[in-house]
């Protein structure tokens, strides 16, 4: 019983879940904490499933799966996961020929269901306490990244040096 109620679970995450990535990270954080696992294994599980290869939501649907009933559940988990958007990708080649669709308006609507997946999963993912330090370095790190043409990796790595140099002293400065 516990297997088809995990690939319920995971069929239905794969009805909303597109755009992929950590856009689909709130959906997932939504449908299965804490049904099926708390909020500490939750952020492992996101590190674990971003860490090997696959999408998040495969990875997600398998681990949960695995965890709460061996092989067989996290078989029926990582399909049941999957099988909503093959349907769909079938049925849709099917109609293709048949259907006149406005490709700009789908693509439209699928980036701001995107984008709003995705402040979600930010919302979702936020510290509990919040270093307005740290968020000083988020806002840096995005402004330098978004509105000038250095690599946003060494935005990040530099924020990481800042923080490890200066932070210590700009806690104690400002009294945090």
């Amino acid at each position: 019983m516990e297997t088809l109620s995990v690939a319920w679970t995971f069929f239905k995450i794969g009805i909303i879940a597109f755009g992929g990535g950590w856009s689909t990270v709130g959906i997932i954080k939504n449908a299965v904490v804490p049904l099926w696992i708390d909020e500490e294994n939750f952020r492992s599980l996101i590190a674990i499933a971003q860490s090997t290869p696959g999408p998040i939501a495969l990875n997600s649907a398998t681990m949960i799966g695995w965890n709460h009933g061996g092989m067989l559940t996290a078989i029926v988990a990582t399909l049941s996961v999957v099988a909503f958007p093959v349907l769909m990708i079938a049925l849709t080649t099917l109609l293709a020929s048949k259907v006149s669709i406005n490709k700009t308006s789908i693509n439209e609507a699928l980036r701001t269901g995107s984008i709003a997946m995705m402040l979600m999963t930010l919302w979702v993912l936020r510290p509990t306490s919040m270093d307005p330090l740290l968020l000083l370095y988020a806002v840096a790190t995005f402004a330098i990244g978004a509105f000038t043409k250095i690599n946003t990796l060494w935005a990040i790595l530099g924020a990481g040096a800042f923080n490890a140099l200066l932070g210590p002293a700009l806690r104690s400065i400002i009294g945090l």
